[in-house]
């Protein structure tokens, strides 16, 4: 362990590797902080010795909770605070302005931050989706039995606001969920699932208009798909990572150049332990049981017990998260000819 905490002042120090495992027994009151429900950028300050991370609680990043909960960042010698936001554009935001050091974040507003200010690092491969875990849900009593029926819903299809990218052209799928669930339609629909249309609002309204009727369809994610079918009866019209996104990656943690470049024991620090929380997070039982003590209060114990749950990498490859890219670029959310390089954007031991 390293007797200095880690932050802006780091001093720079001989790379220790990153797939050590090192499991250490860390009193209740050690110095590890975690601001847990900030919702605004005004909350997240930093903090002296202390490597801020800025995250939206969820399935997603659950070993990055998990990881703090059980010490794992104290035990490779660094001092964290994790700053939880409810949506993605508050995550690359608190990055920008320096109020955090480290971001978990979808590849769809990872991609296309870098794509227009290229200055993000990768420093580890967050989540990749499971089969059902982002499903388009519909009432039986709606009649849509298949993507077919998408077509003609009245209103739109709804979409998780908190996915969606502000900085896209019109026509040009909203977030990455909406360009995963459009790749999956055209099998279905050909050049008809970019006629679709798309209806951002809050989960928990999505659920609620699919039951009164204003909505025919939505797309929902965890524990909003369990509320759906539990409470309404909603079935699965069409899994969005499914077919040619099965598997696809979802999520990442990034930094910037300049922290990167200047913390290198830290990037260090950040990827053995959040690769030990991963490498546990495929095993099952610990993801459903940090989910109900993620900030929020998002999962029940029993939600988190039927949640559908993807996987969590313990390895990052360029290959992989290509796909990612070239599916953007097939939507137009990225240039058919983007400038990213990912394999100069992926952190190796610090690099």
């Amino acid at each position: 362990m390293r007797p200095d905490p880690a932050g802006n002042a780091l001093l720079i120090r001989k790379l220790r590797p990153a797939h050590r495992r090192l499991l250490l027994a860390v009193t209740a009151g050690a110095a590890v902080m975690l601001a847990a429900g900030c919702s605004t950028g005004g909350g997240m300050t930093q903090v002296s010795g202390t490597v801020t991370i800025v995250a939206v609680p969820g399935i997603d990043d659950a070993p990055l909770y998990m990881a703090y909960h059980d010490n794992y960042f104290l035990a490779d010698g660094l001092h964290v605070r994790i700053d939880s936001v409810s949506s993605e554009s508050q995550v690359l935001n608190a990055l920008e302005k320096n109020q955090a050091q480290i971001a978990a974040s979808d590849y769809g507003t990872i991609f296309t931050a870098e794509e227009a200010q290229g200055n993000l690092r990768l420093l580890a491969d967050g989540f990749d989706a499971g089969s059902g875990s982002v499903e388009i849900m519909s009432l039986p009593k709606y009649g849509i039995a298949n993507a077919l029926g998408l077509q003609t819903v009245p209103n739109g299809i709804g979409l998780p606001e908190d996915s969606v990218l502000s900085s896209l052209s019109a026509g040009v799928p909203d977030s990455l969920y909406a360009a995963a669930a459009r790749d999956v339609m055209s099998s279905y629909l050909a050049s008809g699932a970019s006629t679709l249309t798309w209806s951002p609002m809050p989960q928990e309204q999505e659920i609620h208009q699919l039951a009164d009727g204003k909505l025919h369809a939505a797309l929902l994610t965890e524990p909003y798909i369990y509320q759906a079918e539990t409470k309404y009866g909603a079935t699965p019209v069409l899994d969005a990572f499914s077919s040619g996104t099965a598997g696809l990656p979802v999520s990442g943690y990034v930094a910037t150049n300049s922290w990167v470049t200047g913390n290198p024991g830290a990037v260090d620090d950040f990827q053995a332990a959040l690769e030990q929380a991963q490498a546990r997070a495929a095993m099952a039982g610990p993801v459903q049981q940090i989910l109900p003590k993620l900030p929020g209060g998002l999962f029940t114990t029993q939600s988190a017990d039927l949640a559908t749950v993807g996987t969590y990498p313990t390895t990052t490859s360029p290959t992989v998260l290509q796909r990612v890219t070239v599916m953007m670029g097939n939507e137009s959310m990225l240039p058919k000819t983007t400038s990213i390089n990912l394999s100069q954007m992926l952190v190796n031991g610090g690099s």
